[in-house]
């Protein structure tokens, strides 16, 4: 076991929130940073669509009908088959946060529901 020097008082709100979620102090502390990885993976994510959506229209176009793969700001890949690009992407980049979508943009799902009427 490593030991990892912190303030008192900051050891005190962890163990505090620890103990008031039941948890030990470990898995409190295991959950807390794969939540703020997810936080800031979704972050990314959401700045690269930002950044994907702002491109010319003219220059998204060359891929409609495809997926789409961005990393830092930059077109990685791109193909029609969804399974083989994410493949493609894991091997190569891991588990670093990638956009992958639709070249289009963010498909807009309608739920139309039936109502009677009298």
């Amino acid at each position: 076991m490593a030991a990892l020097q912190i303030s008192k008082e900051l050891a005190g709100s962890i163990q505090n929130e620890a103990r008031m979620r039941g948890v030990s102090i470990e898995h409190y502390l295991r959950v807390a940073i794969r939540r703020e990885r997810v936080l800031s993976s979704r972050k990314i994510i959401e700045q690269e669509q930002e950044w994907w959506l702002t491109l010319p229209l003219n220059e998204r176009a060359k891929y409609e009908g495809e997926y789409i793969a961005v990393h830092k700001q930059r077109l990685i890949d791109h193909d029609k088959d969804e399974a083989a690009l994410y493949k493609r992407i894991r091997e190569k980049y891991g588990k670093a946060p990638i956009l992958v979508m639709p070249a289009e943009g963010p498909r807009e799902i309608r739920i139309y529901s039936p109502r009677l009427v009298r």
